[in-house]
């Protein structure tokens, strides 16, 4: 099976992975590398802070522009190598390298804290990210309690009025 993009994962040296993205920029290689999100609370002052990690630690999608693109990557200080097998690197489809782009910016990486009850108003729309209808969208309809909120899940054609707990939801402009 031939794959028409030339996507290629290339190892990094550990912790440098800007410094790798830098020098993919200055040799004209196109390079991504797929970003989390996480809310992290501060050890001392408690605040909550958006921190970004890479979502695969230590590895970086590099696409092929040229004739010479894997004698450039031997002189690169900061990859190490480029993942393959048995019969030489293997490429990725360009299909599967966007559609993690349009996750991430979609934010189905991110880890973030549940919204506070107060931020989910009635007809907010919350996305519902783990249970049995994790994937599908929900409009609240009032808060229950300090954990859950009633909300009205389309599903299969039928909209039901059901109880979710806040950890599950994500909220979505």
């Amino acid at each position: 099976m031939t794959v028409s993009s030339n996507w290629y994962v290339t190892r990094t040296v550990p912790g440098q992975y800007k410094r790798a993205l830098s020098e993919f920029m200055e040799a004209g290689i196109e390079a991504y590398c797929p970003m989390v999100r996480r809310e992290i609370r501060h050890h001392q002052t408690k605040a909550w802070i958006m921190r970004e990690f890479q979502l695969f630690t230590g590895y970086v999608f590099a696409k092929r522009a040229n004739g010479v693109f894997f004698e450039e990557l031997h002189r690169m200080r900061y990859i190490r190598s480029v993942l393959g097998g048995v019969n030489g690197p293997i490429s990725i489809a360009d299909t599967e390298v966007r559609a993690i782009k349009e996750a991430e910016e979609r934010g189905e990486f991110d880890i973030l804290r549940p919204p506070p009850i107060t931020t989910l108003k009635p007809d907010s729309r919350v996305y519902i990210q783990t249970g049995p209808l994790a994937g599908h969208y929900a409009s609240v309809v009032k808060p229950k309690g300090k954990k859950a909120i009633k909300a009205v899940v389309e599903s299969l054609g039928n909209a039901r009025e059901i109880e979710l707990s806040i950890a599950n939801l994500k909220l979505v402009a």
